[in-house]
């Protein structure tokens, strides 16, 4: 078990036990990326990740990805002169025995001159067969696109931070419990399953932010109100009766929180009759959002190949259009 806070002496020892994994972690990863050591930037994150700066989002769900992202801003560093580049952790913590939340600030420097003004920044670490890997970062940079290979800081609104239900109030980040995510993940997919055999609207609505954005690998919907998500239930009852199915499975294959409140998870999906395949199976992607106890779909992606959205006959494809394929062409939109 790692450190708990029972105690004010014990809380000390946890704090330092967390700052001195921490910044052995950014060493470890900041020296990795002015190495160009991929195996070993690619082996610190777990995947899917969140990158959060002052002004968007991005879910990265490959190494190809974020390696893409490094390996930029080392070129950039290295064409700038800078010859220092230090991340230093100010606080840190164990959320839990397999999750440490901290904060730090990174410095680049040319001589000892900043090269780009201190910026500070918040992670979390999770540990995965016993390795400490980032698994979300939100840094005080005004960056919107990726990938990232110079940042901008505003020097007036440096200590600027996104606000977040999560970040703003760690007593409410999931990460704190001993849940799992791919365990939570397949209690959601069970109950949203059920609903669909069901038939059951106003049950899915429930299981649904509104707004909420739809994407299948030709088109990305806002789904703003119920109204706008009821012709493709309607489409899954008839597909249901019309194909005599008896069991709608969603199995989950993998799940990560991305932050203390949303989690983003995997999953194939058929539908049989007497053990018979008679749709599917669809690849899918869910980002879900806790509020108090519930957890609601915020994000929806599934394998399907039809030009329009929603559709009358589902398709199935090969694979997922990945998130940040999908944040750019709403980008060029």
């Amino acid at each position: 078990m790692g450190p708990t806070l029972t105690d004010t002496r014990k809380e000390t020892e946890a704090q330092l036990a967390a700052r001195e994994i921490y910044q052995r972690v950014l060493d470890t990863m900041t020296e990795a990326m002015l190495k160009s050591d991929n195996q070993t930037l690619a082996n610190g994150m777990t995947y899917p990740f969140r990158f959060g700066t002052l002004q968007e989002d991005f879910i990265i769900e490959s190494s190809v990805d974020w390696l893409n992202c490094t390996d930029r801003f080392a070129q950039t560093l290295k064409a700038q002169g800078v010859n220092h580049f230090i991340r230093l952790c100010t606080e840190a913590d164990f959320l839990s025995e397999n999750y440490i939340s901290g904060r730090h600030v990174s410095h680049t420097m040319r001589n000892a001159i900043p090269v780009i003004p201190p910026y500070e920044n918040r992670a979390t670490l999770t540990r995965v067969d016993g390795e400490w890997r980032f698994s979300d970062m939100d840094a005080a940079i005004r960056n919107n696109r990726w990938p990232i290979s110079t940042v901008y800081v505003d020097v007036k609104r440096s200590g600027e931070r996104k606000p977040r239900p999560d970040t703003t109030c760690c007593l409410f980040d999931i990460r704190r419990s001993s849940a799992a995510p791919k365990v939570l993940y397949q209690q959601f997919l069970d109950e949203l399953s059920a609903i669909n055999m069901s038939g059951d609207f106003d049950a899915w609505c429930e299981k649904c932010e509104f707004p909420h954005s739809v994407h299948i690998e030709h088109v990305d919907e806002i789904m703003e109100t119920p109204e706008d998500i009821r012709p493709f239930l309607d489409m899954v009852s008839e597909r249901i009766e019309t194909l005599n199915v008896d069991k709608l499975t969603r199995t989950a294959e993998h799940a990560e929180f991305i932050s203390g409140t949303q989690l983003c998870g995997y999953h194939r999906t058929v539908f049989t009759s007497k053990g018979e395949v008679k749709l599917g199976p669809f690849l899918g992607r869910y980002i879900l959002t806790r509020t108090g106890t519930s957890w609601r779909m915020s994000s929806v992606t599934n394998s399907v190949t039809n030009p329009e959205f929603p559709y009358a006959q589902p398709v199935p494809g090969d694979a997922l259009v990945s998130l940040r394929e999908i944040q750019e062409r709403i980008i060029e939109k």
